[in-house]
């Protein structure tokens, strides 16, 4: 039988770099495998597998509440979103209505609207949300972040990334105390990390990783808060 490599003809690749999206995040181990065959030999009420994945993941992290997504990306779609639909179910539904009056603007530090593969905005505006750039490409600090708040700011994203710029950047910190200042959100984008409580430790009101990166699990990924 031939391999993979040789049935869809694509290239070999020693992974030097890390856990990278462009080479497919990261391996899994037998564990994993033998746990993925065995929930695709079964059925699922859906919503009750959703909730209940969720709840045992909270209970392990002991934060609020968990949720797992399909992808990082989709995370942050999706947290954009909740942060502009809040309880609006016809927002829910579709969160782009430009009939609705809502507040919509998502603050994010210049130097963090990066492309990882898509770019940070697409994500953000999918979610429905208006991307507000705070800052300089490279630099930006609380100051700058305040600068930008207004009666249309939605919500605050900081994105942990080797993707991003790191010098002359504000803390995941600064940005909680400026949250918490102004009564705003902040989400926290931090997918290929591996510490999964310190940033709601630290005051972040939803935080997303990649299932697939540093979990090395299958390619998934997780939503706390």
């Amino acid at each position: 039988m031939s391999s993979i490599f040789e049935k869809y003809s694509v290239r070999r690749v020693i992974n030097a770099s890390g856990k990278m999206t462009i080479l497919g995040v990261s391996t899994v181990d037998k564990e994993v495998i033998e746990a993925i065959g065995e929930g695709c030999k079964n059925f699922f009420i859906i919503e009750e597998l959703i909730n209940k994945t969720g709840e045992y993941i909270a209970n392990l992290l002991g934060c609020e509440s968990a949720l797992i997504v399909s992808s990082a990306s989709a995370g942050i779609a999706q947290s954009v979103g909740a942060m502009i639909a809040k309880d609006d179910m016809s927002l829910v539904y579709n969160v782009n209505n430009p009939k609705k009056q809502v507040k919509r603007e998502i603050i994010i530090p210049k130097g963090h609207n990066v492309d990882y593969g898509v770019p940070v905005e697409v994500m953000i505006r999918l979610g429905g949300g208006e991307v507000v750039e705070a800052g300089y490409a490279n630099m930006c600090n609380k100051e700058h972040i305040i600068r930008e708040i207004n009666e249309n700011t939605a919500a605050i994203m900081y994105i942990k990334s080797h993707h991003c710029v790191q010098k002359s950047m504000l803390s995941v910190l600064d940005a909680v105390q400026v949250a918490k200042e102004y009564n705003l959100p902040l989400i926290v984008d931090a997918a290929a990390e591996e510490d999964l409580n310190v940033y709601y430790e630290l005051g972040a009101d939803l935080v997303i990783y990649s299932g697939a990166k540093a979990i090395e699990g299958p390619k998934l990924r997780v939503s706390n808060r």
